[in-house]
């Protein structure tokens, strides 16, 4: 039960996070990509770059309490993890803008997705050093 718990918590503070970072990553995009005229695809990089600064150190320091250095392993797994989710999110937002869907929407879309992904990779790949010691 205590485990089931501890999961609720950490899906729960994930979210959290991942609102912030959702937040940031949106209000970047629709601030170039709408207001400035930049590229879509340049405007999702930059966006979807500063929400993963914001997801790194609040996962990171809060999420899952990791206890390694900041520059460590778990940095080139979180850095390997969100550039393939970068990947993932501009070829979904870019099937989303086929599908003729303006560019807000088709972010919103592409959020909904790559969110959910996140999450399941972050805890049993990125931070599973860190909470194997812990959970146990």
């Amino acid at each position: 039960m205590k485990n089931k718990l501890t999961e609720l918590v950490k899906a729960a503070k994930f979210a959290l996070v991942g609102v912030a970072n959702t937040l940031i990553d949106y209000g970047v995009f629709a601030l170039l990509a709408q207001v400035l005229g930049v590229n879509v695809y340049l405007s999702q990089v930059v966006g979807y770059s500063c929400g993963i600064l914001n997801s790194y150190i609040f996962n990171r320091s809060w999420t899952f309490r990791s206890q390694s250095r900041f520059f460590s392993p778990t940095l080139v797994r979180f850095l390997v993890l969100n550039l393939s989710m970068l990947a993932l999110s501009t070829g979904l937002l870019a099937l989303f803008l086929q599908f003729g869907l303006s560019k807000l929407v088709a972010k919103a879309c592409t959020v909904v997705v790559t969110m959910a992904v996140g999450f399941v990779v972050n805890r049993l790949w990125v931070f599973r050093a860190d909470n194997a010691t812990k959970d146990a």
